[in-house]
């Protein structure tokens, strides 16, 4: 039992990698790694960052201050009050001025300006997931459309491999033929030309596969793509939604359009809110030295509290002029929220009738290549026969493998059509089979 245990164990190994990585695989090392994503994950935090920077600021700030100043002629270390214009009193003076304290500083009212920048913060950190998740929307679906381009072309390069395996046995042949006196050496000649031919078309569709390799390889940060795992895609009647059964103010980039709209309402009450008054509280206190005398140090305590009030009465326009301005952002939001609806209603017609005609293509080839190789296995008993031309023969087995690639591309173009209406319908992260988080 021992010894069959690394037999086993190869076998398994073997079948798990028989057929390459998957669509799954790729797409979760792209959410990972990609950096697309990455960027979207670092704006979420730059605006929840800012978001915090304006809750805070409601709460004011606290510093410590100080200065040294030397001056010409002698000051005092405290402002002069009536008790210190006394006869019998001391005023302190010194050159050397140095003081210290620690200050604090926040406004009371703002008219309503810190609250909409507030509301304006956390909008935009609102935009920031919309736009992370279309992101990965977007992502997830060029990969998905690279591997359904990488299986094309691998079902087309095995199609194309069976196609010159059947060109050799026919050159086989009709060398034998050849040899026997039954067959005019030009025979030869073209079978040889057709079938160098189909091997110049693998070796070209080989080159576009490795070009696909290595461009999703690129996009995911997968280490290296041997082959890909296929997809079983049924060709069935599209069941997929009409535009009426759409709420298109549930897809994430109506809403982003919609906050940006709400942003711009923000943006007028914030900059009208410039107009009113503005009160702020400021707190100071602290110590006055006289370093003209280093031992000891002679000092002065003082400490204040002051409340300011600014209102602005005229500023000739600016004010008006910075309003039209958000309002003019604010009907720009608008229409582009109409631009981006007559968009998605273009690009979703065009997915269906790719849809649609994908499957159509590919129940009318599918139809001919059933009748073509019949035609095809027809011209070959009539050639084995001398009833036919080697011409006729070429003709009927090329006939057969257009419409086999047909078949291949309008499949993988139907696929393609439905990944795209996923990624139009925002349905492309939901069919993750786990969440995938960025590393950094």
């Amino acid at each position: 039992m021992q010894g069959k245990l690394p037999i086993v164990l190869s076998i398994f190994l073997l079948s798990a990698n028989l057929w390459g990585v998957s669509l799954d695989e790729l797409i979760q090392s792209g959410l990972r790694n990609n950096s697309l994503v990455k960027k979207t994950d670092l704006q979420i935090r730059l605006m929840e960052a800012k978001q915090a920077e304006g809750k805070a600021k409601k709460f004011g700030e606290i510093d410590i201050v100080g200065s040294y100043t030397h001056y010409n002629l002698p000051r005092t270390l405290a402002p002069i009050v009536p008790s210190s214009l006394s006869p019998t009193s001391s005023v302190d003076t010194t050159q050397d001025l140095f003081t210290t304290g620690v200050q604090y500083s926040v406004p009371l009212f703002t008219g309503g300006a810190l609250e909409q920048q507030v509301k304006i913060d956390n909008i935009a950190t609102q935009m920031s997931h919309s736009k992370k998740r279309l992101s990965k929307e977007e992502l997830i679906y060029n990969i998905r459309s690279l591997y359904l381009s990488a299986l094309s072309l691998q079902e087309l390069q095995s199609s194309q491999e069976l196609y010159v395996q059947a060109l050799e046995d026919l050159k086989e042949n009709i060398s034998y033929g050849v040899t026997l006196g039954k067959r005019a050496k030009i025979e030869l000649l073209k079978a040889n030309n057709d079938l160098i031919k189909s091997m110049g078309d693998v070796a070209k569709t080989r080159s576009s596969l490795e070009m696909i390799k290595g461009t999703l390889e690129a996009t995911t940060h997968y280490d290296a793509i041997d082959s890909f795992e296929p997809l079983n895609i049924g060709m069935n009647t599209s069941a997929n939604p009409s535009l009426s059964e759409i709420n298109m103010d549930d897809l994430e980039r109506f809403r982003v359009q919609d906050l940006e709209i709400e942003k711009g309402d923000k943006m007028i009450n914030k900059v009208k809110a410039s107009k009113r008054p503005q009160v702020a509280l400021n707190a100071y206190g602290g110590y006055n030295y006289d370093i003209d005398k280093l031992d000891p140090f002679e000092r002065e305590k003082l400490w204040q509290v002051a409340i300011n009030l600014k209102w602005n009465v005229e500023d000739f326009g600016a004010t008006s002029a910075r309003v039209q301005q958000a309002k003019i952002a604010r009907l720009q939001a608008i229409t582009q929220k109409e631009a981006t609806s007559e968009g998605f209603k273009k690009l979703f017609a065009k997915a269906k009738n790719e849809i649609d005609t994908a499957l159509a293509n590919y129940q009318t080839t599918q139809s001919q290549h059933a009748l073509l190789q019949e035609s095809e296995n027809i011209e070959n008993a009539r050639y084995d026969a001398g009833v036919a031309t080697l011409n006729d023969l070429l003709l009927a087995k090329s006939k057969t493998q257009l419409a086999s690639s047909q078949m291949i591309q309008n499949r993988y173009a139907y696929q393609n059509g439905l990944f795209y209406l996923d990624y139009l319908l925002e349905q492309g992260v939901g069919s993750i089979s786990s969440n995938v988080e960025t590393q950094y």
